[in-house]
């Protein structure tokens, strides 16, 4: 009888450590996504201060100088040369529209044979 006592009662420290084991996994890991790592932290904060940046910028480029201003529309002037844009009046900017047009089939006449 005693064996059975100490087997039952081993069983219930067992059943106790591991749901108590598993619950402090369980609020450690909250716990632990919480606290972040100070680099983690520090990019986040970045990219959320650039988001805000390029909100305020309006579409263009964040904290750009006036020397990288001029450089930017140098470039976006040569590839418009380069690639048939500028003084033929073709935006570059804009996405092609494309007009497909279906070619026109003769019917097959499948009563003459």
């Amino acid at each position: 009888m005693l064996p059975n006592n100490i087997q039952s009662l081993a069983t219930l420290a067992r059943k106790a450590v591991v749901g108590n084991f598993r619950r402090n996994i369980g609020i450690s890991a909250v716990v632990a996504q919480k606290s972040m790592d100070p680099i983690q932290k520090l990019f986040i904060d970045k990219v959320k201060e650039y988001a805000q940046k390029s909100k305020s910028a309006g579409g263009k480029l964040v904290d750009a100088s006036p020397e990288i201003l001029k450089a930017q529309k140098e470039e976006i002037e040569r590839i418009e040369n380069q690639f048939g844009g500028g003084r033929s009046g073709i935006d570059l900017t804009k996405f092609p529209t494309f007009n497909f047009q279906d070619p026109t089939i003769d019917p097959i006449d499948m009563e003459k044979k």
